[in-house]
């Protein structure tokens, strides 16, 4: 007899909602089997260091099999298509098939993995917020990869 997932409503604080979705999102990765760890640590300001995106790391990307990272390896697809033009967030969540929220959460959880498992602050994808485009939202972030990350982007998945 298969048991149907179950779900429990809990109140949580709205600064935190993010941070939750995120969490619940790593813990979906888990079961996946988790990243190969990197030494890296933040600098002695507590930030962690602006890396660049070579072909290496973004091959790593492709073989994580943590949910957070291949929802973004779905991002870069979209986002290597169009090197330098701006997606939505309204655009991702189509395009990807996924609930916004879901999305939210993902990404939450990707800026985790990318300190973690990375070693560097920035993601290989750059964001803007802006006015939104065509949507009842008042704004929303539009998301671009450089021409030199798409280009080593198009490199691995070609190689993959």
């Amino acid at each position: 007899m298969s048991q149907e997932q179950q779900f429990v409503s809990v109140p949580v604080p709205i600064q935190h909602v993010t941070q939750v979705y995120a969490f619940l999102a790593e813990l979906a990765g888990i079961t996946t089997g988790p990243s190969a760890e990197t030494t890296a640590t933040p600098l002695d300001d507590g930030e962690w260091p602006f890396v660049e995106w070579g072909v290496q790391d973004l091959r790593k990307l492709t073989q994580d099999a943590l949910d957070s990272v291949q929802v973004v390896t779905g991002v870069l697809d979209i986002l290597a298509k169009q090197p330098g033009e701006r997606v939505s967030y309204t655009s991702l969540v189509e395009l990807l098939n996924v609930d916004r929220k879901r999305l939210r959460g993902v990404l939450s959880a990707f800026t985790r993995v990318v300190h973690k498992h990375y070693g560097r602050r920035n993601w290989p994808m750059t964001w803007v917020e802006a006015p939104s485009e065509g949507t009842d939202l008042k704004s929303e972030f539009y998301y671009t990869v450089s021409e030199t990350t798409a280009a080593r982007w198009r490199e691995v998945r070609t190689q993959s």
